[in-house]
């Protein structure tokens, strides 16, 4: 009798030494899974992070190309302050209309910009500043989210658009009858835009300077003489 019941005990003690491991079991198994969904869940924040920067960093520099591009192509043809800014906002649409791809994002959005979105601000020296924001959003496919780029292309010289006008003022210089016509020419067509144009001859040789009124820079197309 003691025997059987010694057995019956040792048979409830072994069940329920089974039914102890196995919910021990469970539960570090529950709690090893919900560690790693976590750790998963964080690294899904982090990448939606990721790629939302590099996205603003990738636009704010399309916006200086675009900048940059807008001044010369308008420089070409005395084109205003209302053609430099539209370019720039076409060039710079164009770049957002083509679109982003990266792997595990069900979507990747940015409006274009407008002139509420996009400020542009022209500067003392000639230079512009453009600035704003765009309402973007990110969407990882693990359902992380991040929303929202920030535009702020600083100060864009213009280096290369005074060059360009330099190099054409110089070649009409060359074949105009009257200098000091020309120079009053260029100094009312281009006077918006804050350029100042100097054209005379030192010991019979052709000379043309450009300068910005307010930054001071000035430029002498080369091989002039």
């Amino acid at each position: 009798m003691d025997e059987l019941g010694s057995a019956e005990l040792l048979a409830i003690f072994t069940v329920f030494v089974i039914l102890s491991s196995l919910a021990a079991l469970n539960t570090f198994e529950s709690g090893y899974t919900r560690q790693i969904e976590l750790l998963q869940e964080r690294m899904a924040v982090d990448t939606t992070r990721a790629v939302a920067l590099a996205v603003e960093a990738e636009l704010n520099d399309s916006l200086r190309s675009a900048v940059a591009a807008a001044m010369f192509e308008a420089g070409k043809f005395a084109g205003s302050k209302a053609e430099v800014e539209s370019r720039l906002r076409n060039y710079f649409n164009q770049r957002i209309a083509a679109g982003w791809s990266y792997s595990n994002f069900d979507n990747i959005y940015v409006p274009l910009s407008d002139e509420n979105s996009l400020q542009i601000e022209w500067l003392p020296d000639g230079g512009v500043r453009v600035y704003g924001y765009l309402g973007a959003s990110f969407s990882h496919v693990s359902g992380a989210k991040a929303f929202g780029v920030k535009l702020d292309a600083g100060v864009t010289p213009r280096y290369g658009r005074m060059l360009y006008l330099a190099n054409l003022a110089y070649g009409w210089a060359q074949k105009a009858a009257d200098i000091e016509a020309l120079e009053r020419e260029l100094n009312e067509n281009y006077a918006a835009e804050m350029f100042s144009f100097h054209i005379y001859r030192e010991n019979g040789a052709l000379k043309l300077t450009i300068t910005e009124l307010y930054g001071g820079r000035a430029i002498t197309p080369e091989g002039e003489g």
